[in-house]
């Protein structure tokens, strides 16, 4: 039986979204990545098969769907593969950092290294979850260490939240897509909370399902360190590193340039002083018009 029009653009939907990034799916990713729309990679496979503006619109070679005409994006991913592993297997050591430092109780990796797909000059961006009240000392620790030992100029530490604020805004396609693409590292038991916390995500993924790479387990070494720092030291260190380094950050306000994407908040603190979330969404309209009107050209019933 053909799909229907509305699973037929779900699949659509999913397929340009990725490739604004040059990155075809497979069907296993297709079926992570469908927006709005609960079904298994066969029922997928059966609606790209028999679907008229599928087949127009979307090819499939190697295991990878991709737009028609965009076989150019299955070398793109081999190649931003092999530099993605190159690159985490680099930077083991600066992950294993943030991971053991105290109060810290998730890190995830985002951006394009999460999704396999980054290129050469690509930032290590990482997602935090400290303790509560622990924010601006975990992320003023984190960078003086990563300056100290030569790995600041690629670390991007540009969002930090505390266990007390793990709700994500805006509650939207754009925000739904980065949660499901983390790359959890460690703390497995806190990014299950997280995701609950957001049960956005849930609604534009339906076929999403956590990942369990974290460990959740906490060494002793770093509880015991995080109550001997509790004593005192960690309350004043927040307070210091939250004046300073808010007052360093206020300082360069006017170079941002999507000041509504950046928070400075005791529980969270997120820099994406140069977000790509409007740009991004103008583009996939776009994309999805200029998809549906040549597969229209291509095959007629596609309409």
């Amino acid at each position: 039986m053909p799909p229907s029009r509305e699973q037929e653009l779900a699949v659509l939907r999913a397929v340009t979204y990725a490739a604004l990034f040059d990155y075809p799916l497979t069907l296993a990713q297709l079926c992570e990545s469908l927006p709005g729309m609960a079904a298994d990679e066969a029922k997928i496979a059966a609606w790209w098969r028999h679907g008229a503006l599928l087949q127009s619109a979307i090819e499939r070679r190697d295991g990878l769907f991709f737009p028609a005409g965009r076989a150019d994006l299955i070398d793109t991913r081999k190649q931003r593969e092999a530099i993605s592993h190159a690159m985490l297997q680099r930077d083991r050591p600066l992950f294993a950092l943030v991971s053991h430092m105290p109060f810290v109780q998730m890190v995830a990796l985002s951006g394009s290294l999460a999704h396999l797909n980054a290129e050469r000059s690509a930032d290590v961006d990482l997602f935090v979850i400290t303790r509560a009240n622990r924010v601006w000392l975990v992320t003023g620790a984190v960078l003086l260490i990563s300056k100290a030992l030569g790995w600041r100029r690629r670390l991007c530490l540009n969002y930090v939240v505390s266990e007390r604020q793990l709700a994500i805004v805006p509650s939207d396609l754009f925000t739904a897509n980065q949660i499901i693409h983390l790359r959890p590292l460690f703390g497995a038991t806190v990014y299950k909370r997280f995701l609950d916390a957001n049960p956005f995500v849930s609604r534009w993924y339906p076929n999403f399902q956590s990942r369990d790479q974290g460990s959740g387990i906490r060494e002793q070494a770093t509880g015991l360190l995080e109550r001997v720092l509790s004593v005192g030291f960690a309350q004043i260190g927040e307070r210091v590193c939250r004046a300073v380094y808010r007052w360093h950050l206020r300082r360069r306000a006017a170079s941002w340039q999507s000041s509504d994407q950046v928070r400075l908040e005791d529980e969270c603190l997120k820099l994406h002083t140069s977000s790509h979330r409007l740009e991004t969404m103008a583009r996939f309209e776009a994309a999805m018009a200029d998809a549906l009107a040549a597969a229209s050209a291509r095959w007629p019933i596609a309409r």
